[in-house]
């Protein structure tokens, strides 16, 4: 575990020969798991707890079966299997699913460099072969005590509203600089803090429970993959380490903007995951939590998940609560 404070900031960031500017392996240490939730130290939990004021709590899990059309990843297959005796009656049920086709965190092993480089160095083609299985596994997070600790809200979609500004459609390519999010924290109030858990909404799922199945279909299959996110780029990259978060989570499918104009391997999550470290969670449900912090005009609260205890795992649902 590292307390934020002695997290060098980008300028600092020592050099992993080979590899570009941001490489925080040398960070987080020799043979490190945890990437930025080593972040999530016990007084950083303690802080995150002294956030929780009323006692509303709301999960923060899409339902599983949302969306429809996730692209190339299956739905959610769900099957009860009932019996009526003669020794036990009732139901048990059977989920078959693809870790990241609804609400989610992106572990590890998700995302590679262009190289074919995940974190730490560990090369992708290692997965592939089955050579190695455990190593950056989301099950390390669970070791570890999975996450916890103070949760902040940017909800970007209604800044946008109550600023007189439009507000671009979930499918387009629309880039969202972190100038905006910074001014959408003054807007709010909203302190940033060192070693916070990141939360952006964009009104993804707001956008996808309004649409019809015609309109779902065409965004996810007909559109060219397009989604408005944050900017990629060294600015976005700068911001989100200076601010030391211990992970990002938008209700997006990417976090970041997603589409055409960005060339192979130079999206946020070619950096997010195999060199900084940084976990991303995305699709979350985001809306009950938007309209409580807009009642109680505070956008931070304590965070816990408890990923999915799966040896080797590259991605889980969340399982995730916040409490205001």
């Amino acid at each position: 575990m590292i307390e934020p404070k002695n997290v060098p900031l980008w300028d600092a960031l020592p050099s992993v020969p080979g590899y570009p500017h941001g490489t925080a392996w040398s960070v987080w240490g020799p043979n490190d798991q945890l990437g930025a939730l080593n972040m999530l130290t016990p007084s950083i939990v303690l802080s995150g707890l002294a956030e929780a004021r009323t006692g509303e709590r709301y999960q923060l899990d899409w339902s599983m079966d949302k969306p429809l059309l996730p692209g190339r990843r299956r739905t959610m297959d769900h099957k009860v299997i009932c019996s009526d005796g003669p020794q036990w009656w009732g139901c048990d049920d059977e989920i078959h699913i693809n870790t990241q086709s609804s609400s989610q965190w992106d572990g590890f092993k998700h995302c590679a460099t262009k190289e074919g480089v995940l974190y730490g160095g560990f090369k992708l083609e290692e997965v592939r072969s089955g050579k190695e299985t455990m190593r950056n596994g989301t099950h390390h997070w669970v070791e570890a005590g999975g996450l916890a600790g103070r949760g902040v809200l940017l909800d970007w979609a209604r800044w946008r509203t109550l600023t007189g500004q439009s507000l671009p459609a979930a499918f387009t390519d629309h880039n969202v600089p972190v100038s905006e999010l910074t001014a959408v924290a003054k807007y709010q109030g909203t302190e940033l803090r060192p070693g916070d858990v990141l939360f952006v909404r964009f009104g993804f799922t707001q956008w996808y429970d309004g649409a019809s199945d015609t309109e779902r279909k065409w965004a996810f299959r007909e559109n060219g993959g397009k989604w408005l996110g944050v900017e990629a780029g060294e600015e976005t990259k700068r911001w989100i380490w200076d601010h030391h978060f211990a992970a990002v989570v938008a209700d997006n499918p990417a976090f970041e903007q997603c589409g055409p104009g960005l060339g192979a391997g130079d999206g946020l999550h070619h950096w997010l995951l195999p060199l900084a470290g940084i976990p991303i969670g995305e699709m979350f449900y985001l809306e009950k939590l938007a309209q409580a912090c807009e009642r109680q005009k505070k956008w931070s609260f304590f965070f816990t998940s408890a990923p999915l205890n799966i040896p080797g795992g590259v991605a889980s649902t969340p399982n995730a609560i916040a409490v205001l």
